[in-house]
C-alpha cells in the first residue's frame, strides 16, 4: 500500500503545474517508494555429502586430520558371485515333493579411503548400522586395511584375481579389501562409511 502513497502525494503537489507536473511527481514519488527486492539463492553450489560411497574415476580423495567418517570410493570389485540354495518339503504319505531355490550373492571389493598414512579405522558403517566398533575394545575388522605406506604392497587378494604384477600398490593412499560381502538375495552394495584415525587436531 506504501508504494502507492508516495507516488500518489507527488502527482498531487505536482498537478498544481498542470499535467506534466503531476506525470513529473509521480515519477519522482516512484523513486523515493520503497521497492521489492528479490534475492537468488544458489543451491547448485551446496556442500556435498562425504558419507555416499562411490565408484568413479577422477574424484578427489579426501584427507583426513584426526577422526572423521568418509565413505571412500570403490577402486575394484569383482564380479557378484552367485549362490543358489535349495531346499524340499514334502513328499510324505504321497504328497509330491516340492523343492524350493534361493539366491543370494556375495562380493569383493577394494574402497579407497583417504590420502596419506593413517593410524587405523575403529568404526565401519554398512547403511548406517554400525557392523564394526573397536574405539573400546579391538575387534577384528571385516577387511584388510592398507595404512597407506610408501612401502605397502599389492594386495595378494587382488592379485590372485587380477594376476602378479597388475595390482597397483596405491602407496600414499589408504584403503581397505573387503572379501565375499554378503549382499543377500537382493545383490545390492551397501554404502560403506569408515571413521578413519590420523595424526593431527581432533
Amino acid at each position: 500500500m506504501s508504494q502507492l502513497i508516495i507516488p500518489s502525494a507527488g502527482a498531487l503537489l505536482g498537478s498544481y503545474f498542470g499535467p506534466t507536473g503531476s506525470s513529473i511527481g509521480w515519477a519522482i514519488g516512484s523513486m523515493l517508494s520503497p521497492q521489492d527486492e528479490t534475492i537468488a539463492v544458489d543451491n547448485t553450489t551446496q556442500i556435498g555429502d562425504l558419507r555416499v560411497q562411490t565408484s568413479e574415476y577422477g574424484v578427489s580423495i579426501p584427507t583426513v586430520i584426526g577422526k572423521q567418517r568418509v565413505a571412500g570410493n570403490v577402486i575394484w570389485a569383482e564380479e557378484k558371485v552367485a549362490h543358489v540354495a535349495t531346499s524340499d518339503t514334502g513328499g510324505s504319505k504321497g504328497s509330491p515333493v516340492v523343492t524350493t531355490s534361493t539366491t543370494s550373492y556375495t562380493i569383493s571389493l577394494a574402497i579407497l579411503l583417504c590420502k596419506g598414512t593413517i593410524l587405523g579405522v575403529d568404526k565401519i558403517w554398512a547403511d548406517g548400522k554400525l557392523i564394526i566398533d573397536s574405539s573400546n575394545s579391538v575387534k577384528k575388522l571385516i577387511g584388510t586395511l592398507y595404512l597407506g605406506s610408501d612401502t605397502q604392497n599389492p594386495d595378494s587378494y587382488m592379485e590372485g584375481k587380477l594376476g602378479a604384477g597388475n595390482v597397483p600398490a596405491y602407496r600414499g593412499l589408504s584403503y581397505m579389501v573387503l572379501k565375499d560381502v554378503d549382499l543377500g538375495a537382493s545383490g545390492r552394495i551397501p554404502n560403506f562409511t569408515f571413521r578413519v584415525l590420523k595424526e593431527g587436531l581432533i
